[in-house]
């Protein structure tokens, strides 16, 4: 009787959990079939390369099967293709093929499996150019190559540029009875697509759609992709809504193409009023397209444009980064838009973003830019208090303002807080100080000032020479 206690069934992780290999599987499945004293069975070992194989570990499932072979028991052409097959994936081209020696040699015949695997390796190896040749041997002993061989074919001589010979071995296809598949068609349109052969990528679409084949979105997405490389965006976005037409829907490569080919091209309207198409169709757009679009607009100076893209890209449900929100913030402050960047920096601190240094360098560089030098300073006090430090670059852009706005005595106070308390010694806006105060006192006044800017630290150069010695004759003009 179960005890009302007792669960009926046991925690689910103690389910249908197998006890994990020992570390020599071989050594500890011998063992126990030496102390049952039953005959070893190729099988047995057969099965133990295939399932080391498939947990990933490929090393050990070789040593069990040349320890197999060792003691006269080979794997079946089954196990021994589950290792070629884990080895090719590894890129271990070379022991693919001892391997595949030590099998003939072991009297274990390959199949057709095992020449499409072989033949692979071939392929993402550096021997495509020996792959035909591997199939002809084939032949001759009698395989006939499937759809998949040739797919193979087709793709390792496309991905090493040799278009003629893909195109070649396509024609004998179909002379050798064997109709090409989606597969084929897209390997062939892709590979004339990257060498920029779009006319013919296009006509043998077109050839695809003649004998019945649908294609898929990988293949729509090699011929978009080949328009867009040679900027005939008219034909991607074409493409891209008869895509959507037959109920497929772009995956975020596929608009991500799109969008770049037409930042590219700087046909940036064109590429907004396809986003909000795409959008509407609910199609999702990667968080990178956004980027590369925002960023395209700013370039551009077009930041209210921009900050329309922010938006959607806060409704599709995507966080923008502090790098995205600079950037509009800098494409704002270049348009002397001081009040849309200031509520920009606001809804930067209400998501919880933190402007950074740069933030806080372009903003306070644009105040100062339209003679706001207050406004700058009450930043730079804001930054302070965040934990940020002003650098050079913060103290050029405010002292060289109130020189502009003859504000001497702000500027020189400037100059001794960023030297006194921050230890910022900024030569250019030193000479600035002295270049302006200079053409509006006299030489007794400016060697004054020289003088208080020296006990802070500051030395001068020749550019400081160059104002005193302007000082000087203007005196002695007007003397």
């Amino acid at each position: 009787m179960v005890s009302k206690h007792e669960p009926l069934l046991p925690p689910p992780h103690r389910l249908y959990l197998p006890p994990p290999l020992p570390a020599d599987a071989f050594a500890s499945l011998a063992a126990a079939a030496a102390a049952a004293e039953c005959n070893w069975s190729p099988a047995v070992f057969g099965l133990l390369v295939r399932v080391l194989a498939r947990s990933g570990r490929v090393a050990d499932a070789l040593r069990a099967c040349c320890r197999a072979l060792r003691i006269g028991l080979p794997p079946d052409a089954a196990a021994f293709n589950c290792l070629l097959c884990a080895l090719v994936n590894a890129g271990q081209f070379d022991l693919s093929w001892k391997l595949y020696r030590r099998m003939r040699s072991a009297g274990v015949d390959p199949n057709s499996y095992t020449f499409n695997i072989l033949i692979r390796a071939l392929c993402r190896g550096e021997g495509a150019e020996k792959a035909g040749e591997f199939l002809e041997e084939w032949e001759s002993d009698g395989f006939d190559p499937d759809i998949v061989t040739y797919n193979t074919l087709l793709d390792g001589y496309c991905r090493r540029g040799r278009l003629g010979d893909a195109l070649y071995l396509f024609d004998v296809m179909f002379r050798r009875g064997v109709e090409p598949d989606l597969v084929s068609y897209t390997v062939l349109v892709n590979g004339l697509c990257r060498d920029g052969r779009v006319a013919e990528a296009r006509r043998l679409f077109n050839r695809m759609l003649q004998r019945g084949l649908s294609p898929d979105g990988l293949a729509y997405r090699a011929l978009i992709a080949g328009y867009c490389k040679k900027g005939r965006m008219r034909e991607a976005r074409a493409l891209l809504n008869e895509m959507i037409s037959s109920r497929l829907v772009p995956d975020s490569i596929t608009c991500g193409v799109v969008v770049e080919g037409h930042v590219k091209c700087g046909k940036l309207l064109s590429c907004l009023n396809l986003v909000v198409q795409l959008r509407k169709y609910g199609i999702v757009i990667s968080l990178d397209s956004y980027e590369k679009l925002v960023s395209a607009l700013c370039a551009e100076d077009r930041p209210n444009a921009a900050r329309n893209l922010l938006n959607w890209m806060l409704q599709d449900g995507y966080s923008p980064n502090l790098k995205i929100y600079n950037l509009i913030v800098d494409c704002f402050c270049k348009c002397d838009c001081v009040q849309e960047v200031l509520e920009l920096k606001d809804e930067m601190v209400g998501r919880d973003i933190r402007p950074n240094l740069e933030t806080y360098r372009i903003l306070i560089s644009c105040l100062c830019r339209l003679g706001k030098s207050s406004e700058g300073e009450i930043l730079m006090a804001e930054m302070i208090d965040s934990g940020l430090m002003p650098d050079s670059l913060i103290c050029s852009a405010l002292v060289h303002c109130c020189c502009r706005r003859r504000e001497f005595g702000k500027a020189e106070s400037l100059l001794t807080y960023f030297s006194q308390e921050l230890v910022i010694y900024d030569n250019e806006s030193y000479n600035a100080l002295m270049r302006a105060y200079c053409e509006e006192n006299d030489m007794a006044e400016s060697l004054e000032l020289q003088d208080r800017l020296l006990t802070l630290g500051f030395v001068p150069s020749s550019e400081t020479c160059k104002s005193m010695i302007y000082t000087l004759s203007r005196n002695e003009i007007h003397g």
